[in-house]
């Protein structure tokens, strides 16, 4: 038998943290002195207690190692347990790195732009919506206008009730190879309804995105694309749908363009690093 002494210098484990395994039944003495209150330990106990103090390198806490010791005896079960906590902890230490590196790229954007912009990026699910919608090719982005006019010209006629919060939504597509906008417009909706000769129901999923909101005018649309695109790429993210903008204030309800309100939207998901 071993006093708490000598078993705390075999094992490396402090008296104090002995006493406190003791307290816990993590790791009892084998025998304790009823006159002296000694506690004395059996050298067969030592392969537990480096078990224990292999684990807590491993980063799991006590009230855990307790569960593992009781729970995971033979090889096989405790192989699979700590395969699934190197699973978490790999996912946790990917999105340790996505947040050193967000932290990298807004401090160096805040250092070498004069009006910032990626510290107001957002990463949020836009929810999955019904929608009445309006899709053309137009000579230029500024007659997405005539879009909006002729949406609601071919829904008069439906009594559609909006849904809220309001999701007034332009779609871009690619440009063809006439130089053409391909865009849609879309109203949120409560419920179905039938297609018109022009305007189609359809339901949206919901879409992860890169978001940067936009106060004023259109004419900062393009600088706001450039800037999501250099975010999504400094931050390991690609770009899998169609940009979109949300007019939260518009020239529907907001003649003066310094109050108007957009969201740009860039459908994203993240890129797979290989580990």
């Amino acid at each position: 038998m071993l006093k708490i002494g000598d078993f705390a210098l075999l094992s490396k484990i402090s008296i104090n943290m002995l006493r406190h395994y003791d307290e816990i039944n993590l790791l009892k003495p084998a025998r304790i002195d009823n006159m002296t209150g000694y506690r004395y330990y059996d050298e067969i106990q030592i392969p537990t207690a480096n078990r224990i103090q292999a684990l807590k390198r491993m980063g799991f806490n006590l009230a855990i190692i307790k569960q593992i010791l009781r729970e995971y005896e033979d090889t096989k079960s405790l192989e699979a347990y700590l395969e699934l906590q190197l699973s978490q902890k790999n996912e946790e230490l990917q999105a340790l790195k996505n947040q050193v590196n967000l932290l990298k790229n807004t401090i160096w954007d805040l250092k070498n732009t004069t009006y910032p912009k990626s510290l107001d990026v957002v990463i949020k699910e836009i929810p999955q919506r019904n929608v009445i919608s309006y899709r053309s090719k137009l000579d230029e982005y500024c007659q997405e206008g005539a879009l909006w006019n002729l949406l609601d010209e071919n829904t008069k006629n439906l009594s559609v009730q909006f849904a809220s919060p309001s999701y007034d939504v332009a779609v871009i597509y690619e440009t063809d190879i006439e130089n053409k906008v391909d865009v849609e417009v879309q109203h949120s909706v409560v419920g179905k309804y039938p297609n018109t000769k022009h305007a189609q129901f359809k339901t949206i999923p919901a879409t992860l995105v890169a978001a940067l909101t936009c106060e004023g005018g259109y004419s900062q649309l393009e600088a706001i694309n450039n800037e999501l695109s250099h975010w999504i790429l400094e931050n390991n993210y690609e770009l899998c749908g169609n940009v979109m903008n949300i007019y939260h204030i518009s020239p529907k309800t907001q003649n003066e363009p310094e109050k108007m309100l957009t969201e740009v939207c860039f459908p994203i998901k993240r890129i797979t690093v290989a580990t």
